[in-house]
């Protein structure tokens, strides 16, 4: 492999790193099509011991793999475990009905009353809690290469690190800030790469994300597989089929994320406001407890159950991760819940359509861009979504 000065600069003194092990975490950032990944595949196979690369969502994992990278997991997959938990509560509970049976006449408020703690445990069983996994290979491995660190928030972080691994931390400071939460790596890059590989320099996306972060605008027409074309010249049907096949819609307001959700299911003949079977949801709120991350993607894997309060859910998540929850309704009825309600259930919405603030962490084969963010951030904005795409973008100028 021939190196830039740039990335044999990056090696020479991530190499020296790895030597001497000075601090816990080299930071490594760069643009798209800089190597990052490359060289970071490059170092892994001259460090003597087990090396582990890790993305904050499972479809950053899935980038990685066909890569060419090897060992890789979600970050939450790599260093949490489920905790087992005892059933006395629900065994208690279930005693007191019994015994509430055995004395009549009993008021049925308080059999209904036993009968939704019941019910509200054996909904918690359900729902794995998670704790830090002391049998994690992280203990004993030689190093740990993490992408999109910037997603990473302090609890994650410090938990990363507790294993006591080097960390090398991969990152874009291209894109958009994460929303909410303070990132757990914030320090200046120990190394920032800005030439673009020679082996990425013919790549349409890569070149894109280039104009785009330079400052200059992309004209319609076609670049390779990827195109840009204005709203107008877009036939209804065509358009219709563009959302139904793409990996992911990006959109750049909340109003259209809502009507472009609603109007997704409704070509699917989604006929219920509240999940079916089959509908793809989007986590708002991290809870790194019960595995949720706010970003995160997940598939309803049977119809959902409204209990009057909240949706009760049957979930399946991109690594595969299986859990039942209850969530606020509001989302899908395109409102919130109230500030005090929330620490009550989880936070769900519908996730065929993203902002591009909720996609960041995460990457698709293919990306249909609804081009319509004219805010200060513009440039990370359009450049943090043209890069969520690894083969194809359409971005269509609202």
């Amino acid at each position: 492999m021939m190196w830039g000065p740039q990335q044999q600069t990056a090696l020479d003194r991530v190499g020296r790193w790895l030597k001497t092990r000075d601090k816990p975490v080299f930071q490594l950032a760069g643009y798209a099509g800089t190597g990052k990944t490359t060289l970071a595949k490059h170092l892994a196979a001259t460090v003597n011991g087990p090396v582990y690369f890790a993305a904050y969502t499972g479809k950053a994992a899935h980038v990685l793999t066909k890569s060419g990278a090897t060992n890789v997991s979600t970050i939450h997959k790599l260093i949490y475990t489920p905790k087992d938990k005892s059933q006395q509560r629900l065994k208690e509970l279930q005693a007191e009905r019994a015994r509430l049976l055995t004395h009549k006449p009993v008021p049925e408020t308080l059999v209904e009353k036993v009968d939704a703690a019941i019910k509200a445990e054996q909904i918690n069983l359900a729902r794995p809690m998670f704790q830090l996994n002391t049998e994690s290979p992280l203990f004993e491995a030689a190093l740990l290469v993490v992408d999109e660190y910037s997603m990473i928030d302090e609890q994650m972080g410090e938990d990363l690190l507790s294993f006591g691994c080097p960390i090398l931390a991969l990152g874009d400071p291209g894109q958009l800030p994460p929303v909410g939460g303070t990132p757990s790596f914030k320090n200046k890059p120990d190394i920032l790469l800005t030439e673009i590989h020679r082996q990425a320099q013919d790549n349409p996306i890569i070149w894109m994300s280039k104009e785009v972060r330079e400052g200059r605008v992309l004209r319609p027409g076609d670049y390779g597989a990827s195109r840009v074309i204005p709203y107008g010249r877009l036939p209804r049907e065509e358009l219709r089929d563009m959302v139904l096949s793409t990996d992911q819609l990006l959109v750049g307001r909340n109003a259209t994320r809502i009507t472009s959700n609603g109007r997704a299911r409704e070509l699917l003949g989604r006929t219920n406001a509240l999940p079916q079977e089959g509908d793809k949801l989007v986590c708002l709120r991290n809870n790194h407890e019960v595995g949720l991350l706010n970003g995160q993607l997940w598939k309803v894997r049977r119809d959902t159950i409204f209990d009057g309060d909240y949706v009760i859910m049957d979930i399946e998540g991109e690594d595969g991760a299986k859990v039942e929850v209850s969530a606020h309704p509001h989302y899908f009825h395109g409102s919130k819940p109230e500030y005090w309600e929330r620490k009550d259930a989880e936070e769900f919405d519908y996730g065929y359509a993203l902002t591009v603030h909720k996609s960041q962490g995460s990457a698709w084969p293919s990306v249909l861009l609804f081009d319509e963010w004219y805010g200060k951030d513009r440039k990370q904005w359009l450049y943090t979504a043209i890069t969520r795409a690894s083969n194809r973008i359409d971005l269509v100028m609202m």
